[in-house]
């Protein structure tokens, strides 16, 4: 009877487990496969260079996913769900009906050993037919504007933001056009006093000014035309210090520091997203300072959100994503397939276990063919992937909903109605949560893999996870305008 009973059970449990597989059919992008309910699932859509952008994904499987609107996304279907078979299909639209794109030589501000001196810019944009806002790119240390035309990540946020009808403007830094002025032997965008820079003693202020009435004469755009900002490493800096200076409705920042002086202490401090990667190797890169850097304008009643740029596993088709698409299908599965025969370079998740690009393997690219260009793009994913010091595309639309949210100036600053602007950390986590940024008004609600509903209406900031089992968690916030979920893991 005993036997009968063990054989029943094992029976049973394969037949429970069996039942927690499902299929997903990626179309127009990767990820086809089976899978495990419960399981995080990542998928890509197809790579475009040149006029199409990437707009959302469609089918079945959005129903399961966390980031919809982004060509990367992760799927987590509950268990017990029996779904079967889910698809998934990315959708792209062509710019090349209704966005203006080019690149134009212009006269503006410029400052050469201390005197101030026209300047010839070359201004790179694409101009929706209907543009509902401006935003200003600004590149990082040794950059150029033409990196939103000619870098494949880059260009992939210049289109998501014409696709949403704003107006993309890329140009350089002064340092770009006239060499180091500063003596520190870097290009960059100019900060002097964080506190205190504007157009009247900062020549990169200036000549934003002066570009950005240039345009809105063109254009006969209003003077209150929502206006906008986004930045890598210095040039994020630059784009929350100019944000401020000249009143843009918002900011957005991607990896560096930032200067606390302008988010706590500036009376002109706009809302500004923070997307920082979780492995930056960068020496301006101190994830400490970035959240109180966060957290300062939370605690004066100005939007701000951070998110956590984190390492995602490397595919076969992943190294397409260069210029021009000139590393072949075959070529991308031959660096991947390269990596996977690599001990100690991959976790059982495809993810990157080392720090930085200086520990891969001497002959990864080797007798392949590949030009040095497609070589440094190459190894600009890996950094990408391994959450490293580096522009990446992970987060368009989410940067761009922050931006629409701010479209008016009355959203910029927050009261006890307005929405969350949500922290949670750490995660992974052993036991304890924290959140910050919250209004009092807002739900707080957690919820396992299953959708079960384990604690409801909290209040508090902290959450004590202790008693549940390791896994993935979710943490819905409903505020008086909109709902947010939060992923967290518990375990190591």
């Amino acid at each position: 009877m005993g036997k009968l009973l063990s054989l029943l059970f094992c029976i049973s449990f394969f037949v429970t487990v069996w039942s927690q597989s499902f299929n997903l059919n990626v179309s127009n992008g990767f990820g086809t496969g089976t899978y495990n309910e419960g399981d995080t699932i990542y998928i890509w859509a197809n790579p475009n260079f040149q006029n199409y952008s990437f707009t959302s994904w469609q089918g079945s499987a959005t129903n399961y996913m966390l980031e919809s609107n982004e060509w990367l996304t992760r799927i987590i279907v509950p268990q017990n769900s029996n779904v079967g078979t889910i698809n998934a299909s990315s959708q792209f639209v062509d710019l090349s009906s209704n966005v203006i794109t080019g690149n134009e030589t212009i006269s503006l501000p410029g400052m050469n050993n201390g005197i101030q001196v026209p300047t010839t810019k070359e201004i790179y944009y694409r101009i929706p037919q209907n543009p509902i806002g401006v935003i200003f790119c600004f590149h990082g240390t040794g950059g150029s504007g033409a990196g939103f035309e000619n870098d494949f990540e880059k260009k992939s946020f210049f289109k998501a933001g014409a696709n949403r009808n704003y107006i993309m403007i890329a140009t350089e830094a002064n340092e770009k056009t006239h060499g180091d002025q500063d003596g520190n032997a870097k290009l960059r965008w100019e900060i002097n006093n964080p506190l205190s820079d504007n157009a009247a003693n900062n020549i990169d202020i200036k000549l934003i000014e002066a570009l950005k009435d240039t345009i809105f004469n063109r254009l006969n755009l209003p003077v209150d035309f929502p206006t906008f900002s986004l930045g890598v490493s210095n040039g994020a800096n630059f784009s929350d210090l100019c944000a401020a200076a000249l009143q843009f409705n918002a900011s957005g920042h991607m990896t560096g520091n930032g200067f606390y002086d302008i988010y706590a202490n500036r009376p002109d401090a706009t809302p500004v997203i923070f997307v920082q990667s979780e492995n930056d190797q960068h020496e301006s890169a101190n994830p400490t300072m970035v959240i109180n850097n966060h957290n300062a304008l939370i605690s004066r009643g100005i939007s701000s959100e951070l998110h956590w740029h984190k390492k995602t596993p490397v595919y076969p088709d992943r190294f397409i994503r260069t210029t021009d698409l000139l590393v072949s299908p075959e070529n991308s599965d031959s660096i991947y397939q390269r990596m996977l025969n690599t001990p100690s370079l991959l976790d059982s998740d495809n993810k990157l276990l080392i720090q930085d690009n200086s520990q891969l393997p001497n002959n990864l690219f080797s007798g392949l063919g590949l030009s040095s260009g497609s070589i440094t793009d190459c190894e600009n994913q890996i950094k990408i992937m391994n959450a490293d010091h580096k522009f990446h595309s992970h987060y368009n639309n989410r940067i761009i909903d922050f931006f629409e949210f701010h479209l008016s100036n009355e959203a910029s600053v927050l009261s006890n109605e307005a929405i969350s602007n949500i922290l949670i950390y750490p995660s992974p986590t052993t036991g304890l949560i924290y959140l910050s940024g919250i209004n009092s008004s807002a739900d707080i609600t957690v919820i396992n893999s299953t959708g079960e509903a384990l604690i409801g209406h909290i209040k508090d900031k902290t959450i004590d996870l202790t008693p549940f089992p390791d896994g993935v968690y979710f943490i819905r916030i409903t505020s008086s305008d909109r709902s947010e979920i939060k992923l967290v893991i518990k375990g190591a």
